[in-house]
């Protein structure tokens, strides 16, 4: 192995080291890199200092806004709540009967008789109302022992005729037909006014809460139809008979 030994004066040795170009070049890339890197920081300092502004602002709206969507949730409780009242509300409507209305067209049939047509009287009048079951026919019945004050059989039939004359009284909106007329002829009795009458069941049907609500709904229609063409006398019950 050899080695080289260089004796001449230091200025007169060639320089070691990397180039002086070289050098320059390191430092420019150097230097650009740096100013690349600030950049970069500058701007990612920046957009995250302007994100968490921004984040620190909508969380005040946040704070802000949660009062009212409290409340908003409340309303909206509230009405689901009135929502599912009314709609029991309605279900109830459909169901109920006036039966003081009913009492009342009941009376004003058996006086429209006027004791020619009929001569009518009731008693043990019973009246049941049975809660809307899944497939029962059964909704309820009004019941009464019927009598009529005169040996003909027909003024039976008159005042059943009554009952369902709609024009008489709404009376059997609510309820099934009346069906034949049956009944038996009492003893005569001198003792009595009228001394001859005849005894009769008087047996009605309701209808179905749906089929009330319907007929109930087609009365009111019509009776709005009516009120609006032009007013016309109409007869009493007791000028009808």
């Amino acid at each position: 192995m050899m080695i080289t030994i260089n004796l001449l004066p230091p200025e007169m040795r060639k320089r070691s080291g990397p180039p002086i170009k070289m050098l320059a070049l390191v430092a420019g890339i150097t230097s650009v890199a740096c100013a690349l890197l600030t950049a970069w920081g500058w701007l990612a300092l920046g957009e995250a200092a302007e994100i968490e502004s921004r984040r620190l602002q909508l969380s005040l709206e946040m704070d802000g806004l949660r009062p009212q969507i409290k409340y908003n949730e409340a309303l909206d409780a509230e009405i689901k709540v009135a929502v599912a009242r009314e709609a029991t509300l309605a279900d109830i409507n459909k169901s109920r009967i006036l039966w003081s209305e009913k009492i009342d067209q009941l009376v004003d049939i058996v006086n429209s008789g006027n004791e020619v047509e009929h001569f009518t009287w009731l008693d043990d009048l019973t009246v049941r109302q049975d809660v809307a079951r899944r497939g029962s026919d059964t909704h309820g019945s009004l019941r009464a022992a019927g009598h009529s004050g005169s040996e003909r059989w027909d003024q039976v039939a008159n005042f059943l005729e009554d009952i369902e004359d709609r024009e008489l009284t709404d009376f059997m909106r609510e309820f099934h037909s009346t069906g034949r007329p049956e009944g038996n002829i009492n003893e005569p009795d001198d003792e009595l006014i009228p001394a001859v009458n005849w005894s009769f069941p008087l047996s009605l049907e309701l209808l179905g809460p749906q089929e009330r609500w319907d007929a109930r709904q087609a009365s009111e229609e019509a009776a709005a139809n009516a009120a609006k063409q032009p007013s016309t006398s109409t007869p009493s019950p007791q000028e009808k008979h």
